[in-house]
């Protein structure tokens, strides 16, 4: 599948091992592309790829949220997640942040960059849609999750 076809996580549900094997190769180019061109996270992103993958065709975005161990982790979220177009601006004015942001995408749950308020986020958003359903373990009672 052609990267810049993805406009949700939808479009890589039904992709093969080997495929996702390509996409994956693809992401990695563009990282490193982008980042080369407007600076950025690359090691952290580079090494994030599969699991990002994984992560996106096993949940279902954006009613499932993941909050990722620090921000600027999410650049693969950000391609996979209908922003192709837009990530040649990513870290420039005007252009695409280098942390999740809401105002940017329904993907993104909150805006942040490093890891202590993102823990901190996280645990209380599991601990909240934990409560409404008890031995759930960050499982909300309609039967989404947080990651």
């Amino acid at each position: 599948m052609d990267l810049s076809q993805i406009i949700s996580p939808e479009d890589i549900r039904s992709l093969s091992y080997e495929e996702c094997e390509d996409l994956a190769d693809d992401i990695r180019t563009k990282i490193i592309q982008t980042v080369s061109q407007n600076g950025g996270h690359l090691s952290s992103n580079l090494g994030i790829v599969e699991i990002t993958l994984a992560l996106h065709r096993v949940f279902h975005m954006p009613e499932d949220k993941i909050v990722f161990d620090v921000g600027h982790q999410t650049y693969t979220h950000k391609l996979l997640t209908g922003r192709y177009n837009e990530f040649h601006t990513l870290r420039t004015y005007g252009g695409l942040s280098g942390f999740p942001k809401r105002s940017e995408s329904p993907y993104d749950c909150f805006y942040g960059d490093f890891s202590r308020p993102r823990h901190g986020s996280g645990t209380g958003r599991k601990r909240g849609k934990a409560s409404c359903h008890r031995g759930g373990g960050g499982r909300r009672s309609d039967g989404r999750y947080v990651l």
